[in-house]
């Protein structure tokens, strides 16, 4: 069915994920607080988020600006690999970028040899439209990493409205230097098609003409609501043994031939 108009029900379940919206931000922050220990490092009641690991090697800042990123993680070179950074606008729904933030934080996150963002999205039947470029099945989310420009080997995503190329709805950018399991934790997440649960009234209005929607079951009735129960599973990582990074290697972008 089409969208469901928002005073019939509390959650609904949306699709195409990657048009629900951003969701809680709490997904995100609440996460790197309590399960991996981020501090915060800003004013009580202020709209502006900034967290930084304990290591101090690693930030993340939530800006609610129109005109800029809302999303943006720091990261510091180590003796392994350069600095990186990630940037992504406001309508990225959480669960896409959780995908990037939990392997940010994942003490089992490695490097695997062969480990290419882009066969992931060629396997979920993504397109090629050359050696640097990816779009999705159904025409919304593109994937680059030109190889020119003012940012060689950066990755860029760009989802818009179905049909309309340039109504972007959000963008990410992951400079060239970003640990490829993160990226390739992202491209996971890009090509996954389950629906996302949202509250009906948040929906993007230009967006929902675009939208599937269905009435969302009833959640389980659990001891932990589904943020307390995602703190509990990611604080249960830190047990595992932490193994680094693999020394950084620069790559060229991926080239196949048919």
């Amino acid at each position: 069915m089409r969208f469901l108009p928002h005073d019939a029900v509390d959650e609904v379940l949306v699709s195409p994920p990657c048009l629900a919206g951003g969701g809680d931000p709490r997904w995100i922050t609440t996460a790197l607080h309590q399960a991996d220990g981020w501090r915060y490092d800003h004013l009580p009641l202020s709209p502006y988020v900034h967290l930084v690991r304990r290591d101090q090697r690693a930030e993340l800042s939530l800006y609610p600006d129109p005109d800029e990123p809302w999303w943006t993680i720091l990261h510091a070179a180590t003796g392994e690999h350069p600095a990186w950074y990630a940037r992504f606008t406001a309508r990225i729904p959480v669960e896409i970028l959780a995908a990037f933030t939990d392997a940010l934080t994942d003490p089992a996150t490695t490097s695997v040899e062969g480990n290419d963002p882009f066969e992931i999205l060629y396997t979920a039947g993504w397109l090629e439209h050359s050696d640097l470029a990816a779009s999705s099945p159904d025409g919304l989310q593109r994937a680059e990493r030109p190889d020119h420009g003012p940012w060689p080997g950066s990755w860029f995503i760009t989802t818009t409205l179905p049909g309309d190329p340039d109504t972007v709805i959000w963008r990410a950018h992951l400079s060239g230097d970003t640990p490829l399991p993160l990226v390739t934790a992202l491209a996971r997440a890009l090509t996954d098609t389950t629906a996302l649960r949202r509250d009906p009234a948040t929906l993007p209005l230009f967006v929902r003409p675009h939208l599937q929607t269905v009435p969302a079951p009833p959640r389980p009735d659990t001891r932990l609501d589904p943020l307390e129960q995602r703190v509990q599973d990611l604080a249960a990582r830190r047990s595992r043994p932490a193994p680094a990074l693999s020394p950084h290697r620069r790559e060229p972008p991926p080239r196949r031939t048919r």
